[in-house]
């Protein structure tokens, strides 16, 4: 793949992982109009390489308090420190889709292959995520919330192995539906992903490492990793400034209308 296909597909990986709008949608809807062919898989762990970065930069700070509170806990010396609970609760979520990735990851793969699927993905989550945002709490977080809602937003982000879910949109959605605030909401998600494409980036690298890189395939890599990396980050400080005093509405209907792209893309073939 050459340097400006790759730095297109870095852009749109960073802004769709984070935006509650599929990034394999649009992954997948701009290597069929331009006729890129499939990546290869090297390059798509760049990509989430790229997009963990971005999020571990931005929570940068938030993730070492989390760190050290938990650290103090195992160690005995504090107990009850919020962020330590916030650490369980991340890696509690964290659990469902780890063991229902490794359980589906072979029929997720195949149906990657299937473009109604993913227009009709599109279409009903977005009309979930309204729903839950429109109708989710507004002042709910995660001092209050528990285990329950935690476990939600775990299972429910095991629904992102579909392609057009998303993954920060299926999370969101439950923790919105579970009554959670919209800024809090998206900070779980966002920190939720921390492992998650942390795991998703190690699992894949193995198998690349197993296939080796050629110097093309390198220079490909760094410029959609980088590219991930920037937008990734740009996106996060976006969404969460617009939250202020916004809703997720204009994600929701952004997914209906390109679920109707991608219907029509489908009948002109």
């Amino acid at each position: 793949m050459g340097i400006l296909p790759a730095l297109l597909l870095g852009v749109v990986q960073g802004l769709t992982e984070f935006w509650p709008i599929s990034s394999s949608a649009h992954l997948a809807l701009l290597i069929h109009v331009f006729g890129w062919g499939e990546p290869d898989l090297s390059f798509l762990v760049a990509l989430h390489v790229g997009t963990w970065i971005a999020v571990v930069w931005h929570y940068r700070s938030r993730l070492a308090s989390i760190i050290a509170a938990c650290w103090r806990e195992a160690r005995g010396r504090e107990r009850g420190l919020p962020e330590a609970r916030m650490g369980g609760l991340l890696l509690l979520a964290t659990v469902p889709g780890v063991v229902l990735g490794a359980v589906f990851s072979a029929s997720s793969e195949m149906m990657e292959g299937m473009p109604l699927l993913m227009a009709a993905t599109l279409a009903a989550f977005a009309v979930v995520l309204w729903a839950a945002d429109r109708w989710g709490g507004r002042s709910g977080d995660w001092r209050k919330a528990g285990w329950r809602e935690a476990l939600a937003v775990g299972v429910a982000q095991a629904l992102a192995l579909m392609p057009g879910v998303s993954r920060s949109g299926i999370s969101i959605s439950a923790a919105r539906a579970a009554g959670i605030d919209r800024k809090e909401a998206a900070d779980f998600a966002f920190l939720l992903s921390v492992p998650i494409i942390g795991a998703a980036a190690v699992f894949e690298g193995a198998k690349m490492l197993l296939e080796g890189v050629t110097v093309d395939q390198l220079w490909s890599m760094l410029a959609g990793g980088a590219a991930a990396a920037v937008a990734g980050y740009l996106a996060i400080g976006l969404l969460l400034s617009r939250l202020k005093s916004g809703t997720f509405a204009p994600y929701a209907a952004y997914r209906l209308a390109l679920a109707a792209v991608l219907v029509v893309v489908l009948v002109m073939l």
